[in-house]
């Protein structure tokens, strides 16, 4: 006959086993969980950018036509070196000059100072610059300005506010807002928030989709007033954008803008919701009120040929 004593044991030991085995069905329930959630929402922001670019390529096939149809139109005058395929020609061998220097090359010439170039840097920056940029030149100058942005007195702000004007290249200008407001200098980031805003009203989410995503690079609680009334856009695919934007620019303060949305009915942009919430929490309320260099530094366009 089996003692008392011994019995409970087995029976105690049988019970800590069931418990162990539930114990762990639970945690491995969980984390299968949080990881399906993590590929969800990659695969969201995957969808989105996806949706950036393909409206950034169109953009771009659609002013090449224009261009195209402007040609036809224009009269070809021997010698006229103002002529639409000058400059095609001139962009040509800013690209081939790239491809033979090497980017990273044509950076440090920009960084160097020597009695041979006794250019100024902001001098160099508009050489670079002229006519019709490459986006690879505009990646360059925006390193190259990242990189100077403390020293005001090599590169002072009415120079960098004289290349802001004289560009059009979207990441080049926004670069050049965040080194000066860095400095203290608001002005052009609050332009560029302000023509945000302005994009925002087009009837079209592409519209929306493509301009949230450029405030979402900014990573500035500035931007955060713009992109809030999206959080409620009828448009799935904004909404997603816009919580993706505010993740981007907000910090705790902004908790309650999303709190709502992780009741809404669409399961991709409540799953969502959840994920950005857990990130302004862990933000302290003067995150992002002032750019740090990693801010700045993590949305450099890249330089594509080294």
């Amino acid at each position: 006959m089996i003692p008392d004593s011994k019995m409970s044991s087995k029976k105690y030991a049988l019970f800590a086993a069931l418990a162990g085995v539930v114990l762990a069905c639970f945690i491995g329930y969980f984390i299968l969980h949080d990881m399906e959630q993590n590929q969800e929402i990659q695969s969201m922001k995957g969808t989105i950018k996806s949706l950036q670019s393909s409206l950034a390529k169109e953009e771009l096939k659609n002013a090449r036509l224009n261009t195209h149809q402007q040609r036809n139109i224009n009269t070809t005058i021997p010698g006229d070196t103002d002529h639409p395929n000058a400059s095609d020609k001139k962009g040509s061998g800013q690209s081939a000059t790239d491809n033979a220097t090497g980017s990273l090359q044509i950076l440090k010439d920009l960084e160097s100072v020597s009695d041979a170039d006794p250019r100024s840097y902001s001098e160099k920056l508009q050489d670079l610059l002229s006519g019709s940029p490459t986006e690879e030149r505009a990646a360059i100058a925006s390193r190259f300005i990242f990189n100077k942005a403390r020293d005001q007195q090599g590169l002072p702000d009415y120079a960098l506010q004289t290349i802001y004007a004289s560009q059009s290249n979207p990441d080049l200008k926004r670069v050049i807002a965040q080194v000066l407001s860095q400095r203290g200098n608001n002005a052009l980031l609050n332009s560029q928030i302000a023509e945000a805003q302005t994009r925002l009203k087009s009837e079209h989410p592409g519209d929306r989709l493509e301009t949230l995503g450029q405030l979402g690079k900014m990573h500035t609680t500035k931007a955060v007033d713009a992109i809030a009334p999206f959080l409620e856009d009828p448009d799935t695919t904004v909404r997603l954008a816009a919580l993706f934007a505010l993740r981007d620019t907000g910090n705790q303060q902004h908790v309650g803008l999303v709190e709502a949305m992780i009741n809404d009915p669409d399961p991709s942009v409540s799953t969502l919701a959840s994920d950005v919430l857990s990130s302004l929490r862990n933000l302290s309320s003067s995150a992002r009120t002032n750019y740090s260099r990693s801010d700045i530094e993590s949305e450099l366009p890249p330089i594509a040929n080294p």
